[in-house]
């Protein structure tokens, strides 16, 4: 009985001895799971530092008139940020100073796939695509902004500018005269020049 006594006292304690490791093991487990999930959210918060002063470090640059500079600024920002609507953008927007308008074109669609609504992408896009002839695309962005914002009479200027690229008279015709609408700086078009200009469309 005193044996049996000591042998279920000692099966106890190697019981209690076997559980400890695998509970201090899980502890440990999720300790390290925590500390890596922190290490993650600070790498996060330095990389997004690091990003904010190259981007405006490129500002910088761009203000002294250092466009080949604030690009290279720029391009480190995207590539520690490629999820940075606003990184995008302004990379955008000193390749289109610098005459690239591919790499340009490029960057402002990032820019609006990421941030849909981003208004001064699509437009900046819209005036890019017109001066590389890509008239459709050019529409459509022009289209978004008035869907996103009615009432800009610039907006509808552009698109009926567009349109005629496009030979869509009557379309131009009616987005000219509601830019003028809008804002009288913008001439009103007449009913004359609509006939004149389906005339000409008809030969």
């Amino acid at each position: 009985m005193k044996n049996s006594g000591i042998s279920i006292h000692l099966l106890l304690i190697a019981s209690v001895l076997c559980s400890f490791p695998a509970s201090a093991m899980a502890g440990n487990k999720n300790f390290n799971v925590q500390d890596g999930h922190t290490k993650t959210i600070e790498n996060q918060h330095v990389a997004s530092r690091e990003a904010k002063q190259h981007l405006e470090g490129g500002r910088r640059l761009e203000r002294e008139r250092n466009l080949p500079g604030a690009i290279a600024s720029y391009s480190k920002a995207a590539s520690i940020a490629p999820e940075s609507a606003e990184v995008h953008f302004a990379l955008g927007e000193a390749l289109a100073k610098a005459d690239r308008f591919q790499e340009a074109l490029v960057r402002y669609t990032l820019t609006v796939t990421i941030a849909p609504g981003h208004r001064e992408a699509l437009y900046a896009r819209s005036q890019l695509c017109l001066r590389m002839r890509l008239y459709a695309q050019a529409y459509k962005d022009l289209s978004h902004l008035i869907d996103l914002v009615p009432g800009v009479a610039d907006y509808h200027y552009q698109r009926a500018t567009t349109l005629m690229k496009l030979k869509n008279i009557t379309e131009a015709y009616h987005d000219f005269l509601r830019a003028h609408e809008l804002d009288k700086k913008y001439p009103r078009p007449t009913l004359q020049w609509k006939k004149n200009s389906e005339a000409k469309k008809v030969v």
